[in-house]
């Protein structure tokens, strides 16, 4: 039911199978015979479902098609890497900044209020009062008129004042994001990558619709290195395969430059080349498409920037990886060949010297002069926890200082223990620790663990540093980035420490608040009016709740 939103079921029963003579407990299983003539390749059903396992790692999909002599043409088996189910989303009511004339019209001539004002608020989200007194000004209707008698030029001039009003932006826990980790674990069990970078941006509104980018970048490993990277474009958790050329997520892909991200990119236009794959994801209430097909998604601008943001973002993520270990492998071969030569010259030298070999530390500190940094991500079964450690050596002729920052998967439920540094927290998701001194030829160890995780959830971290001097494994911190992240933390913070003491306030006062009735044309009206520091009736903080009677 289209108009409900609300999926119409009939015959409905519960069937049993088997597999490998066990009872299946739970699941979906779909057989059909047709007709037809199976095709592989980019826009097959094994494609789809493959694709469809990417963003739904908490399902094990399985396929197998035969031909009519029941041969195996293709089968397909992508196993659940997660047991953790998606978010339960709230549903919200349309927003006015998003509403068309059709779906208006339809709205009015079903609406069972008498006024135009209880069906403004009644109906819409991010509609006060005020703003539907407003809308209706502006609209030339009045408050009292009937929903179902406004005509067809009446709700073009509400449509029209809908976007002349300063409205409530519509909530956003009506979206259900995949999440970082758990693209991760999708993208691990349908591509074979040595790296991964994903973000999930933060919630945003664009023409009263809430909508949510994520991406996901992944490199190396199996993929091909000599034509395009492939591209997984997704809207609600569902594969678009068709008009990649035209869909707004693939523009998104080709505005970044990515040959400044180590990715072959001729021209600057088209997709880029190399061993990469990259994931889309356009999670909202109303995601607007080229054609009732469905297949691509239309231009947007709020929703074209922040594809791009999130390009960039796991852009510079690839480019930290691909400097991280072109620096280990050249400092690592320096390191090996200085440790495989210095000694047998030491020792034949000191045999016709008749000498003691001398110590090679400092010799070998002088002529590596770098610091060099390691980290390892281990998981432990006993405790059940993620070990992170991070190893840095001093191979240079004096001391040095620094502050080292990691960044870990940061959520609910998820913590970091055993951290004998201490350190603090620098922004979500990141922590750091200070190392005052560093002495030459000397190492330091930062060691903590963290728990709320699963096997897997966290493989490989990005470490940053503060201080004088490069660190060979590690990447200078951007602190213009890390700023607005603060700013964000902050405004976020902010926003709910308001909300909560007030809303509590008011529920204290709501319960102390006498209560008095107006006789009103329409019915009883009770008003209930809690006074915050001056008139109810001329005071910006006043409450009002209100009942209104036959309607």
């Amino acid at each position: 039911d289209t108009r409900k939103n609300r999926a119409t079921k009939s015959n409905e029963r519960r069937d049993v199978w088997f597999e490998n003579g066990e009872e299946v407990e739970h699941g979906l299983k779909i057989r059909t015979v047709m007709r037809a003539k199976y095709q592989r390749g980019r826009q097959s059903v094994h494609q789809y479902l493959r694709m469809t396992s990417i963003v739904n790692p908490h399902a094990s999909i399985k396929l197998i098609v035969k031909d009519k002599e029941g041969e195996i043409i293709e089968q397909g088996h992508w196993i659940r890497t997660t047991d953790r189910l998606p978010r339960v989303v709230e549903e919200i009511k349309p927003h006015p900044h998003g509403i068309q004339l059709g779906q208006l019209q339809r709205m009015l001539k079903e609406a069972d209020e008498r006024k135009l004002t209880s069906f403004l608020r009644h109906n819409f989200s991010g509609v006060s009062v005020r703003a539907a007194k407003e809308i209706l000004q502006a609209a030339g209707l009045e408050e009292g008129r009937t929903p179902v008698r406004v005509k067809a030029d009446e709700a073009q001039a509400m449509v029209e004042a809908f976007q002349g009003v300063k409205l409530l932006a519509p909530p956003t826990d009506c979206l259900s994001p995949i999440e970082e980790m758990l693209i991760k674990k999708g993208l691990s069990k349908a591509i074979d990558s040595r790296f991964a970078s994903t973000v999930t941006r933060k919630p945003a509104v664009s023409l009263g619709n809430p909508f949510q980018i994520e991406v996901g970048l992944v490199f190396g490993g199996d993929l091909q290195a000599d034509g395009p990277i492939e591209v997984l474009r997704f809207a609600n958790r569902v594969p678009l395969m068709y008009q990649q050329g035209g869909c707004l997520l693939t523009k998104g892909l080709e505005s970044v430059d990515w040959k400044r991200y180590g990715l072959d990119h001729p021209g600057g236009r088209g997709l880029p080349k190399g061993p990469a794959a990259v994931l889309i994801h356009l999670a909202s209430t109303n995601v607007q498409f080229t054609s009732e097909a469905k297949e691509a998604v239309a231009d947007n601008e709020e929703v074209f920037e922040e594809i791009r943001k999130a390009m960039l973002e796991v852009g510079r993520g690839l480019r930290n990886h691909l400097k991280k270990s072109s620096q280990r492998k050249k400092a690592q071969e320096k390191f090996d060949l200085i440790n495989i030569i210095l000694p047998e010259i030491s020792k034949k030298t000191s045999e016709l010297l008749e000498r003691e070999e001398p110590d090679l530390a400092p010799v070998i500190t002088k002529i590596m002069n770098a610091v060099f940094l390691e980290d390892e991500i281990i998981w432990d079964k006993e405790t059940k926890k993620t070990i992170c450690s991070i190893t840095i050596y001093n191979y240079t002729a004096r001391a040095r200082a620094y502050t080292i920052l990691a960044k870990w998967p940061e959520a609910d439920g998820v913590c970091i223990v055993d951290n004998p540094r201490g350190g603090r927290k620098e922004t979500t998701g990141l922590w750091n620790w200070r190392l005052d001194t560093l002495d030459p030829g000397q190492s330091a160890e930062i060691r903590f663990a963290v728990s709320g995780l699963s096997k897997g959830d966290w493989n490989e971290s990005d470490i940053f540093f503060r201080g004088n001097g490069e660190i060979i494994g590690a990447t200078r911190i951007d602190e213009k980035l890390l700023d607005e992240m603060r700013k964000m933390d902050a405004l976020a913070a902010a926003e709910a420490e308001r909300a909560a003491p007030r809303t509590e306030s008011i529920e204290h006062l709501v319960e102390r608040t006498p209560t008095k009735e107006i006789e009103s044309a329409e019915g009883n009206l009770t008003e209930e009016v809690v006074d915050v520091g001056g008139n109810s009736e001329t005071d910006a903080m006043g409450l009002w709740a209100y009942e209104e009677g036959n309607e």
